[in-house]
């Protein structure tokens, strides 16, 4: 099996380098998600149109009415849970859900733009596609939850959403990968600032009792065009240090570039090129899962 044609940034030696593959070797995850998007492939062409389609895998119970026995890992289950003053956090979720017999389950949680909604991950097919990776033949072990969380939201916020996520156990309560298209990564960049300010205040240099709330949450992070990586403080960057990032863009989104090429210079993070607009992700939706999965197994997320 082999990629699609991707450009790939990283760095080397001297500085940023840019190369582009057209095949290579890949992991098992990675083809994974390959039989996946090929399996889905003629449902997915129908999804954005298709209510039908979109809601076909909508689970009856809520998520209060479930155990894990009752669970079908490759099933989309829609809920909500209360969190922070009086809000309310809409949700999908699929896969295995947390459990003490499975501390190696992979936890991705994806929020959304400010022009979209947890809804488009599912029009998409990409929800689909990542659901579809659990199924019996391929084993797959791996929990999706896509939130609306709106964009306004800061690092507090987000944490509040996470602990009210881990108390409904959707989410096992340990470090997630999240994925931040566009207006969303601010509140994965606001995590980062008030790590930064916990240390100065502190004045200690970046212990890692300053970095509480960062590293208690996050493994892994995964932006997509994240603006506000732009106008974030150097020594918020510098939070995400031991954290494994890959940063996504469209090839005809000018600000994702930059926002990538700050990342892989400030962080030493994975840049990838897709083809696509500022929203690449549902411009190239098979190609970014394979991306994602593939980056999930690289750094063992």
């Amino acid at each position: 099996l082999s990629l699609p044609k991707t450009n790939t940034v990283g760095r080397s030696g001297s500085g940023i380098d840019s190369t582009t593959t057209n095949s290579e070797e890949i992991s098992p995850r990675t083809a994974l998600s390959q039989m996946s998007a090929i399996r889905s492939s003629s449902s997915i062409s129908g999804v954005a149109g298709d209510s039908s389609s979109s809601t076909s895998n909508l689970a009856p119970k809520n998520k209060e009415e479930l155990d894990e026995e009752d669970v079908d890992p490759m099933k989309i289950i829609e809920g909500s849970v209360a969190y922070g003053a009086k809000k309310t956090l809409p949700y999908y979720h699929c896969g295995p859900l947390p459990s003490h017999d499975n501390p190696e389950l992979t936890e991705l949680v994806l929020l959304h733009g400010a022009a979209f909604t947890k809804e488009n991950w599912k029009s998409s097919g990409i929800l689909d596609m990542l659901c579809e990776i659990n199924n019996e033949e391929d084993e797959g072990n791996l929990s999706i939850s896509a939130l609306d969380l709106p964009v306004s939201a800061d690092g507090t916020e987000l944490v509040l959403a996470f602990e009210a996520l881990t108390s409904k156990k959707i989410l096992s309560g340990r470090p997630v990968t999240f994925i931040s298209p566009s207006a969303s990564g601010k509140s994965i960049v606001s995590l980062g600032e008030m790590a930064a300010a916990a240390s100065k205040n502190s004045g200690s240099g970046g212990s890692s009792s300053s970095s509480t709330e960062l590293t208690r949450i996050v493994k892994g992070w995964i932006p997509v065009a994240s603006g506000a990586v732009s106008g974030a403080s150097e020594s918020a960057l510098k939070q995400y240090a031991d954290i494994p990032i890959l940063a996504l863009y469209g090839d005809e989104d000018e600000m994702g570039k930059k926002v990538t090429q700050i990342l892989v210079a400030s962080n030493g993070a994975k840049g990838v090129e897709l083809e696509g607009r500022h929203p690449v992700y549902l411009d190239s939706p098979e190609e970014f899962v394979q991306e994602v999965m593939q980056y999930l197994d690289e750094e063992d997320l």
